[in-house]
């Protein structure tokens, strides 16, 4: 997925920037979706990191927790990222999300939120 500079947009262009980054990446989700996942995001200032990317893909899971279908696509990604990454100590928050989205998966909870494991 594109994770371009937008520090210097207006918050609507970045969030219309961010969302057809996301629909490029999963055509599966809508317009409105997308939006809603972009505006959880941040600026990018500065060249993308590994928490942004996990971020990003974590508000898009959020955004559309209604869709197991679409989450399961995204939390592939998700989980893949995460076992790439070299940096796994700084990644806590992140691999603790793991069980929480399980849970969800196997209908033990709603879809977790990231603050819980902060």
């Amino acid at each position: 997925m594109n994770f371009e500079y937008n520090g210097n947009l207006l918050e609507e262009d970045r969030i219309n920037l961010v969302a057809n980054e996301i629909i490029n990446k999963y055509s599966q989700i809508n317009i409105e979706k997308a939006k809603e996942a972009a505006m959880l995001e941040g600026k990018i200032s500065n060249p993308k990191t590994i928490h942004d990317e996990l971020d990003r893909l974590y508000n898009i899971m959020l955004v559309n927790s209604d869709n197991k279908t679409i989450v399961s696509l995204i939390y592939k990604d998700f989980l893949s990222l995460l076992n790439n990454s070299n940096f796994k100590e700084d990644l806590n928050c992140y691999i603790n999300l793991v069980d929480g989205i399980n849970g969800y998966f196997q209908n033990y909870t709603e879809f977790p939120f990231i603050n819980d494991y902060q």
